[in-house]
């Protein structure tokens, strides 16, 4: 199992403040870019009172049957009285992710991490799959994928069972705690030194496949059923999730490329040792929509 929830990642260096709203079926942030002392002279007219825009983000923007757009109306006001900054902050805008929304087929899927990112002038993008992004370069490091777009992370949702956003991990880098919206809570603290620099920091929250068998065998021209359970990565505890996953093999024979898990995460596939001789080896990987490789089974021929 993984702790679900809203975690607040401190001190992450991001110079941005945010407010967050998670609900079952969407979540979302307002971004602020903190003004310093002296630094908002000649504002007055492009100034907004917190009271006024708070009221505006406690209704989720869901322009276009909540196709995920950027809303951008009143970009560039001037908040003085913005909780949690003494200066007050510029508005940068805001961007929501809507489970009901209009979404592409496998957009959000069992094993998806979904970002919602901002760009280096600090405005927030459209919301992103990103494991249906990079699926065909294989592109799963964080800092890689920051790389690759220049943006930075500020909400990443990890969510390894397609369903409600409250029942996922959600993490919201910032250096400060954000405002919450609608009810919004915060889980959990965790300073951003505490995470290793490896870019592997999500896989924790995910499962694997596994078989019980400590060896698979199989017969020159024969077939063999192979047993395989899903389990949490980071306690190897059971997954109990019904799940639709992906076979290939690189030799052999699969009359099935499709396996779906029963409701304690547990299946069987089928494997045919055709046209191989003793002493070959079949290697099954098993994916799921958009992640490669979250196991892989060898079958020696016998």
């Amino acid at each position: 199992m993984i702790e679900t929830g809203l975690h607040v990642i401190h001190n992450t260096g991001s110079r941005l403040h945010y407010a967050v709203d998670v609900q079952d079926t969407y979540a979302g942030i307002a971004v602020f870019e903190p003004c310093e002392e002296g630094s908002v002279m000649g504002l007055g007219d492009d100034a907004v009172l917190w009271a006024d825009i708070l009221a505006m983000l406690e209704e989720p923007f869901d322009m276009a049957n909540s196709a995920g757009f950027v809303d951008m109306r009143g970009n560039g006001l001037f908040v003085p009285d913005i909780p949690g900054l003494t200066h007050g902050a510029i508005y940068r805008g805001r961007s929501y992710v809507f489970l009901d929304g209009m979404i592409g087929h496998d957009e959000i899927t069992d094993y998806a991490l979904i970002d919602i990112m901002t760009n280096e002038a600090g405005y927030p993008l459209p919301w992103r799959n990103r494991f249906a992004q990079s699926a065909r370069e294989k592109v799963d490091y964080s800092f890689r994928h920051r790389a690759r777009t220049q943006c930075s992370n500020a909400l990443v949702i990890f969510m390894p069972i397609a369903g409600a956003l409250t029942t996922a991990r959600v993490e919201l880098l910032c250096d400060q705690d954000p405002i919450l919206l609608n009810g919004t809570t915060i889980t959990g603290r965790i300073d951003d030194a505490t995470i290793p620099n490896d870019g592997q920091w999500f896989k924790q929250f995910y499962f694997h496949v596994k078989t019980a068998l400590e060896t698979v065998t199989v017969a020159a021209g024969a077939r063999v059923d192979v047993p395989i359970a899903l389990r949490w990565n980071k306690d190897d505890m059971p997954c109990a999730h019904a799940l639709r996953l992906k076979l290939e093999s690189d030799a052999g024979y699969l009359p099935k490329r499709r396996l779906i898990t029963d409701e304690n995460g547990l299946g069987s596939f089928t494997i045919e040792a055709l046209g191989l001789n003793s002493g070959d080896h079949i290697a099954v990987k098993i994916n799921t929509e958009h992640y490669t490789a979250i196991g892989k089974i060898i079958l020696e021929v016998v």
